[in-house]
């Protein structure tokens, strides 16, 4: 008879999560840049060898890391959607802004890091790692699902929307406009978000 060890087992566990923790402090302290294998394995206290024994690979150990960011965000994103759900479609949608830019300019190292990541087009992503992205296009979607009824068009907009936000946020926070002005962001963003309301009104 076999079987796998518990005491292995419970050793693995451990150890992936140490490995994780020290992937999720080295992006908010230091970016994506700065996860390196051999870094992370050593702060953690374990070979390479074992790191690649546990996640396969460094991608895969930066997107659990980054898991945990989609995660916060999320969490961030929901408390808000929630906090505005008495006000009309312009707020609501405003409220989710404004947190994903608070979120952002607060963690701006591990928020980068989600979207710098790269991986070939066939890159076995898990698929707990894809729901958690779906679960945040997915609270812009229900704030306009009384106005636009179909799910195709109206998951093209949420797409669209949070494009145009990130691209705010994103330009805003790497200064490409000139100095970070947290005001002046939001003020870029609450235009496109009324007008975009302002348009669905009129269709």
């Amino acid at each position: 008879m076999t079987g796998k060890d518990p005491a292995v087992e419970s050793f693995r566990d451990r150890q992936r999560q140490r490995l994780r923790e020290v992937a999720e402090t080295v992006l908010a302290g230091e970016g994506l840049a700065s996860a390196q294998a051999r870094r992370i394995a050593k702060d953690a206290g374990c070979s390479v060898g074992t790191l690649y024994n546990i996640y396969g690979d460094i991608d895969q150990l930066i997107l659990a890391a980054n898991e945990t960011t989609l995660h916060d965000l999320a969490l961030a994103l929901t408390a808000a959607a929630n906090s505005a759900r008495a006000s009309d479609l312009e707020a609501r949608l405003m409220a989710l802004a404004q947190a994903y830019l608070a979120f952002a300019s607060s963690n701006i190292a591990r928020w980068r890091a989600v979207f710098e990541q790269r991986l070939a087009d066939d890159y076995p992503v898990p698929a707990s790692y894809l729901e958690d992205r779906s679960r945040l296009l997915a609270l812009i979607e229900t704030e306009l699902q009384a106005t636009i009824p179909d799910p195709s068009a109206r998951q093209v907009a949420s797409r669209a929307l949070f494009s145009a936000v990130h691209g705010i946020v994103l330009l805003a926070l790497d200064m490409k406009l000139g100095p970070f002005e947290p005001a002046t962001c939001e003020r870029q963003i609450r235009f496109v978000v009324a007008n975009v309301v302002r348009g669905l009104g009129r269709v």
